[in-house]
């Protein structure tokens, strides 16, 4: 009785060793949160890029279906929209390397699970943002200087809507440190926060469609150029101002447990 008891109670034992060779413990029971999180993270943004690509280039040849097939366009807006195309589709490219080249960033050594999220992984989500937004934007601005060229309307779309999951991490350190600079007492730093606001925030006027020989036009396009200078400007301004932050918070973290609280607990009897 006693044998085949024991038999029940180790059979769920004897069925995960015939099935998979009790792999699926080991995996667990070996994962190393230093370097095996690294890995999967790795793993994850690698996927992700490629996932991009296809998403990005099947709605990109989805669009441009639609587009070719409208007889409102023109024929020279279909012909200049062939070049559109190209340069878009290709956009995608860089865009995916981009994505897997930071996330593959990660998968290096590191300090602890505590400066890998919160420095790590935060400073490489702020570099995919502000990267493939430029790229993104000097694509914009091809297709702008394209339909100026042409003066006609060109076939453009856009297909960033992915990343808009990671927005917040990208505008976290310029709203953090306004916030931080408003809620100081006894101090009115409005003009520093309303400062960092318009920076963050400043964009010159331009459009995708740049169609006709008007000065006006020529100004939108040149004005697209620019924007992607100022666009990687804000991208290292957050980051440096996340990193200030982060060293700030750090030093606070490691300099509190090492205050020496200068009271003496005595007993009545040691009076």
């Amino acid at each position: 009785m006693k044998q085949i008891f024991n038999k029940i109670l180790d059979f769920p034992q004897l069925v995960n060793q015939k099935v998979m060779n009790g792999k699926i413990n080991s995996v667990v029971e070996e994962f190393d949160s230093q370097n095996g999180i690294r890995s999967y993270v790795k793993t994850i943004y690698q996927i992700a890029a490629l996932v991009f690509l296809l998403l990005m280039e099947y709605r990109i040849l989805k669009a441009a279906l639609v587009f070719f097939s409208d007889p409102a366009e023109t024929v020279i807006g279909k012909v200049g929209s062939i070049l559109t195309l190209g340069l878009i589709a290709y956009s995608a490219f860089p865009i995916a390397h981009v994505i897997r080249s930071r996330g593959e960033s990660l998968g290096g050594k590191h300090n602890g699970m505590v400066e890998f999220i919160f420095k790590d992984f935060v400073t490489t989500n702020i570099r995919i943002f502000g990267e493939v937004a430029a790229i993104a934007a000097l694509f914009v601005a091809f297709n702008a200087t394209l339909s100026f060229v042409f003066g006609a309307s060109l076939f453009s779309t856009s297909s960033n809507s992915m990343l808009e999951m990671i927005g917040g991490l990208y505008s976290f350190p310029l709203t953090t440190a306004t916030s931080l600079i408003a809620s100081i007492p006894f101090l009115d730093l409005s003009v520093i926060t309303n400062a960092l606001h318009t920076f963050s925030g400043f964009v010159l006027d331009s459009a995708q469609d740049s169609s006709g020989w008007s000065k006006a036009n020529l100004v939108m396009v040149t004005n697209s150029y620019i924007n992607v200078i100022i666009g990687l400007a804000v991208l290292y301004v957050n980051l440096a101002i996340y990193n200030f932050l982060y060293s700030v918070v750090a030093a606070l973290v490691s300099f509190i447990p090492k205050l020496a609280i200068p009271i003496a607990i005595r007993n009545k009897s040691d009076k």
